[in-house]
């Protein structure tokens, strides 16, 4: 490497990591370095291996973490990620991004990968602020907008005696509206209050199961509305987890009244319930019309609605308050979807050791 592209990269504030095909270190500069307490000499030609078992000894490292991986050397794929490492035996949380793509000579060959990390711990404070700020404004809303509705139902109850049928048709407009205000209000006190960290869990075990029927029980109505079934298939044993049930069966509600809204009449909803390597995991199944590729990356953003889903109603925080409840777990959220064949919400949760819930 050349001395001034070293300096260059020594100079920036990110850590940047590049290794060879059999993922050996060939740079690392002094940020990255730094970080670890390395000496950046004495890593050159050493497995990458080596560095994340550091990482791993000290922090609790996410599944996404890319470095961890062992990302193929033929990979093309250009990836970013932001990762949240905790301190293992104290209070330490890291937010960084992580971005990585193919490292490549001046004639185009792949000859390795590089990585890049950027502390996201200003973006993460500023993302704080701005939660904080949506939930006060959030609460001012709240109370008058109850008001209101409490004032339309009770004209509309003939509290205020008789009114014309025109003037229904309008407070029943309003009234429905109203509940759409106060639903969105809720929901983003709901995210707000999660993501400052602000939310209790009241930790059970229990087999999922019983969460997901009362899930199916509750979205039945909509369900047979709109002419879909519901299937439950779970195996004769479930292990136990260790979860908040009020908290798990709002992720599995707002997953089924998805499914649901987006499936073609006379259609199916697929529950299943399995275990893997040690996870129990819930698969919502549905078989619409699925999800474009290059907008999957958005589904859990917030405010989303992707394709004709405006269309379909809700306030667009669904999503994100699940992957932030299942986050809250420990768990991990993901979907899978192709065009015109349905989408498929996939959510694991750490089973609870020997502990095989009543067939």
């Amino acid at each position: 490497m050349e001395v001034l592209e070293r300096q260059v990269l020594d100079s920036t504030p990110c850590g940047v990591l590049a290794v060879d095909r059999e993922a050996r270190i060939l740079f690392i500069n002094r940020s990255l370095a730094k970080a670890f307490g390395l000496d950046p000499p004495e890593w050159i030609g050493r497995p990458a291996a080596d560095l994340t078992a550091i990482i791993q000894s000290r922090f609790e490292c996410p599944e996404n973490f890319a470095l961890c991986s062992g990302l193929d050397p033929d990979d093309r794929r250009a990836l970013s990620a932001f990762l949240e490492f905790r301190q293992r035996n104290g209070e330490q949380v890291l937010h960084v991004r992580e971005d990585t793509r193919p490292l490549r000579s001046s004639n185009g060959a792949i000859r390795g990968r590089i990585y890049v990390y950027t502390d996201m711990a200003r973006e993460k404070e500023i993302d704080r602020m701005k939660s904080e700020f949506i939930a006060i404004a959030s609460h001012e809303l709240r109370t008058p907008m109850t008001s209101i509705k409490g004032s339309v139902d009770l004209i509309l109850s003939g509290y205020a005696g008789d009114i014309s049928t025109d003037t229904q048709e309008l407070l029943e407009i309003a009234q429905k509206n109203c509940d759409r205000l106060i639903r969105l209000i809720n929901d983003i006190l709901d995210l707000a209050k999660i993501e400052a960290g602000q939310v209790r869990l009241n930790l059970e075990r229990l087999d999922l199961t019983e969460a997901v029927q009362r899930s199916i029980q509750g979205v039945q109505a909509l369900a047979d509305q709109n002419e879909i079934e519901l299937v439950l298939e779970r195996p004769a044993e479930l292990p136990l987890v260790e979860v908040d049930k009020d908290r798990i069966e709002q992720v599995v509600t707002n997953l089924l009244s998805n499914a649901i809204k987006f499936s073609p009449p006379r259609g199916q909803v697929r529950v299943a319930l399995e275990v893997v390597d040690g996870w129990v995991q819930c698969c919502v199944q549905d078989q619409g019309s699925g999800i474009a590729e290059d907008q999957l990356q958005r589904v859990f953003g917030k405010f989303q609605q992707l394709g004709n889903s405006a269309r379909k109603g809700g306030t667009g925080l669904g999503l994100a308050i699940s992957q932030a409840l299942i986050n809250e777990h420990r768990g991990r959220i993901w979907v899978e979807s192709k065009l015109n064949q349905g989408t498929k919400f996939v959510f694991r949760l750490p089973a609870c050791a020997d502990i095989p819930s009543p067939s």
